[in-house]
C-alpha cells in the first residue's frame, strides 16, 4: 500500500487537512490585521469561502485528462480584489495534452484567456503565461469561435502551452452582468479521448485535500498582507504596496490600482479621476481581506457604463457610510475601513492613478 492511500485509509490525510485548515486560521489572527467583529467575522467566512472554491475545482473538476470549465469566483467566493463585472471560468490542464475550446462570444465587453504552469495563484508559480485577447481572434460573423491550447502550432486562434501548463482562466468583462447574455463555452481534450471516467483514487483525495489546506491559508494572507501594507498610506492611490503574488498573475491587459480608505462615521473619501481611454474601466469596493463588498445589495461598485461623468470626461466617485445625495456614491456597507481598487482594461492603456481627499459629511454641493 502506498503512503497516500495508508494516509487516506488510517485517516491520517484527514487530520492533516484539518491542520491545514485550523493553520488558515492563524492568517486572519495574524497582527496588523482589524480586530473588530465584523472583519474577523468576514475573515473566518472568507476561509470558508476559500475552501468551497478549492475542492470544487481540485476534488471535483481537478482531472486534467477531464476538463471542465468551472466558476468558482463569484458573489459567494471573492478572490483578491476579483472584477464584480468579470464572470470567471477556470479548468485543470496538463501541457502535455491538446485541448479545445469552442462556443459563442456572447455581449461581454472584454475576454481574455490566460494560462498558469505549477499551482497558479496563491499557489505559486511563474505567473501568467500565454495570453489571448479578443483582437488577436478570428470569431465567426454569428459570434462562434475555437481556441486550440497545444505545445504544438496549430491554424487559427491557437494558446501555446509549455511542459508545465497546469490551469487556465477565462474572463468575460460586462458593463452589465446581470442583464447581458454570457458566452456560452466547453472545453474537450482532442488527443487520446478516454473512453471511461475512472473512480476516485486515494491519491487524488489527498493531493487534493493537501492542496486545498495550503490554497486557503495561502491566498488569504495575500490579500490581507497587500491591505495590511496598504493601510500605510490610508485614503490614497499609491503603487508602492503592490505585491509581486498579484502583479505576475493579473492579464497583461489589465492596469490596477487601490488605496486603503479608513473613514469615521462622518467622513467621506473623494476620489477624482479622469479615466484614459480604453476597453473598459471600473472602481469597486473591498473588505480588508481584498473580497469586494456586498454588490449585489450595496452599490459597491460603478464602470464606465453606470457612473455619471463630467462633461469634461472626468469623474467623482463618494465612498461613504451614507448617501450623500450626490452621484457615483460607493457604499461602505457598515465597513469603516478597507480598499477601493480602480482597473483600465485593453492594449495599450496610459495609467493613471486617482487623486482622493477626505471631506466631512455634509461639505459636498
Amino acid at each position: 500500500m502506498d503512503e497516500s492511500t495508508q494516509k487516506v485509509t488510517d485517516g491520517t490525510a484527514w487530520r492533516e487537512f484539518c491542520d491545514l485548515l485550523a493553520d488558515a486560521g492563524e492568517a486572519i489572527l495574524a497582527e496588523g490585521n482589524p480586530t473588530d467583529p465584523l472583519d474577523r467575522a468576514e475573515g473566518f467566512r472568507m476561509l470558508t469561502r476559500l475552501l468551497r472554491g478549492a475542492l470544487e475545482s481540485k476534488l471535483e473538476y481537478g482531472r486534467a485528462t477531464e476538463p471542465e470549465l468551472v466558476c468558482t469566483c463569484h458573489e459567494t467566493i471573492k478572490i483578491v480584489g476579483e472584477n464584480p463585472d468579470n464572470h470567471y471560468l477556470g479548468s485543470s490542464l496538463d501541457g502535455k495534452y491538446d485541448y479545445r475550446i469552442w462556443g459563442t462570444r456572447g455581449d461581454a465587453k472584454w475576454i481574455s484567456f490566460n494560462l498558469f504552469s505549477g499551482a497558479g495563484f496563491g499557489g505559486g508559480g511563474p505567473g501568467t503565461g500565454a495570453t489571448m485577447h479578443e483582437e488577436q481572434m478570428h470569431i465567426e460573423p454569428d459570434g462562434s469561435f475555437e481556441v486550440i491550447i497545444s505545445q504544438r502550432e496549430h491554424p487559427g486562434n491557437w494558446l501555446r502551452s509549455e511542459a508545465d501548463t497546469r490551469s487556465l482562466a477565462i474572463r468575460q468583462t460586462f458593463l452589465d452582468k446581470r442583464h447581458q447574455r454570457h458566452a456560452e463555452m466547453h472545453i474537450e481534450r482532442i488527443d487520446d479521448l478516454p473512453t471511461s471516467r475512472d473512480p476516485l483514487t486515494p491519491e487524488e483525495l489527498y493531493l487534493s485535500l493537501i492542496y486545498a489546506g495550503f490554497y486557503v491559508k495561502g491566498v488569504a494572507q495575500i490579500g490581507a498582507q497587500w491591505a495590511t501594507r496598504q493601510s500605510q498610506w490610508p485614503n490614497v492611490f499609491t503603487d508602492e504596496a503592490e505585491l509581486p503574488e498579484t502583479d505576475k498573475f493579473k492579464d497583461p491587459q489589465i492596469r490596477w490600482h487601490q488605496a486603503y480608505f479608513d473613514l469615521a462615521e462622518d467622513e467621506m473619501l473623494i476620489v477624482e479621476v479622469t479615466p484614459p481611454e480604453c476597453e473598459y474601466w471600473m472602481i469597486a469596493l473591498h473588505n480588508h481581506w481584498m473580497e469586494t463588498l456586498d454588490y449585489v445589495h450595496h452599490q459597491s461598485t460603478l464602470n464606465c457604463h453606470s457612473a455619471e461623468l463630467e462633461p469634461d470626461g472626468s469623474v467623482r466617485f463618494v465612498v461613504a457610510h451614507r448617501d450623500p445625495g450626490v452621484p457615483n456614491w460607493l457604499d461602505t456597507a457598515g465597513h469603516r475601513r478597507g480598499t477601493v481598487g480602480v482597473r483600465w482594461v485593453g492594449p495599450d492603456v496610459t495609467d493613471i492613478l486617482p487623486s482622493t481627499r477626505v471631506v466631512t459629511v455634509g461639505s459636498l454641493g
